[in-house]
C-alpha cells in the first residue's frame, strides 16, 4: 500500500484493536450479551451446538492493560514469523493456533466438565513468540538474553500458574498452541506446514542472457547465501533493513518462477 508492505500481522492487530474498543464500550454501557455469546465455553459447544465459539473467542477482549502488551509482542514477533513462513503458511498457522486448542478443549470437556468460559487469543500470541524463538533461538532480546530462554521461562511460568490454579483447560490450550507453533517451524513435515503453500526451491535452468547478466545473477545468489548463513548463525532478527528487502525480493522472484511452471 503506497509502496509499503502490508503484513497479515498488521491486519490481525487492527481487528483485535477494533474488537477491544467494542468490548470496552459494551462494558461501559452494560451490554454484555454478545460478549457471553462469542466467548468460548466447551460445555456450550457440546450441549448447545455453539460451534462458532471455537473461532470467535479469540476476537473477544475485556478492558485490560495486558492487551497493549500482547499486541506489542504480536507486532514485534508476528511480523518476523510471517516474513519467514510467507503469508499463506502464516495465515494457516495463525488460524491453527486459534482453532486447534479450542477443539482440544472441547474434547477434554468430555472428561473434565469443570471448564469455564474463555476469551482472548493469549495462547495463540504466546505460541507466535514460541515460533519466533524456534526460528531465531539465538536472537538477543532485552538484557542480552536470547529468545530461546525467554520462551522457556515464560512457558514454565504459565505452566506453574495454571497448575497452581488447577486451570487444566487453559494449560491444555497453551500446550497445544505452543506445540503446533514449534512443530510448524522446526518440523514442517510432521505439522503438515510443508503441504500448505509452495516451498522456496531453486532449480537450475539454462542461462541465455549476456555474460554481464550471469555475473549479476551469480552475485545476487551469493548475497542471498550470505544472508541465509547469517540467519542460521544469529537468527532472522539480526538482519538489516537492506538484507530483509533483498531476501524479500529473492522470495518473490522464486514464487514467480514457480507460478510460471
Amino acid at each position: 500500500m503506497q509502496n509499503r508492505p502490508v503484513y497479515l500481522t498488521d491486519i490481525f492487530i487492527a481487528f483485535h484493536c477494533l474488537s477491544f474498543v467494542v468490548g470496552v464500550l459494551s462494558v461501559a454501557t452494560y451490554r454484555l450479551a454478545w460478549f457471553q455469546e462469542l466467548s468460548f465455553s466447551p460445555q456450550a459447544v457440546l450441549s448447545q451446538g455453539k460451534i462458532w465459539q471455537i473461532f470467535t473467542y479469540a476476537w473477544v477482549h475485556s478492558p485490560s492493560l495486558w492487551f497493549a502488551l500482547w499486541m506489542l509482542m504480536f507486532f514485534w514477533f508476528g511480523r518476523e514469523v510471517e516474513f519467514a513462513l510467507g503469508p499463506r503458511k502464516y495465515l494457516f498457522l495463525y488460524f491453527s493456533l486459534i482453532l486447534a486448542p479450542a477443539i482440544c478443549a472441547v474434547l477434554f470437556s468430555l472428561i473434565d466438565s469443570s471448564g469455564g468460559t474463555y476469551y482472548g487469543p493469549d495462547e495463540a500470541h504466546m505460541a507466535i513468540f514460541v515460533a519466533f524463538a524456534a526460528l531465531s533461538p539465538g536472537a538477543e532480546l532485552l538484557f542480552g538474553i536470547t529468545a530461546k530462554w525467554y520462551a522457556i521461562v515464560l512457558l514454565a511460568l504459565y505452566v506453574l500458574i495454571d497448575i497452581s490454579a488447577h486451570a487444566w483447560t487453559p494449560l491444555l490450550m497453551l500446550s497445544v498452541a505452543s506445540g503446533i507453533a514449534y512443530l510448524s517451524v522446526r518440523m514442517p513435515d510432521v505439522s503438515g506446514m510443508r503441504f500448505w503453500g509452495r516451498e522456496w526451491t531453486t532449480r537450475t535452468r539454462p542461462v541465455t542472457s549476456a555474460p554481464t547478466r550471469q555475473k549479476g545473477t551469480k552475485a545476487t545468489g551469493e548475497s542471498i547465501d550470505s544472508i541465509l548463513d547469517k540467519i542460521s548463525r544469529s537468527g532472522i532478527a539480526s538482519l538489516s533493513k537492506a538484507e530483509r528487502e533483498a531476501l524479500e525480493r529473492a522470495r518473490k522472484a522464486l514464487l514467480r518462477k514457480e507460478q510460471q511452471k
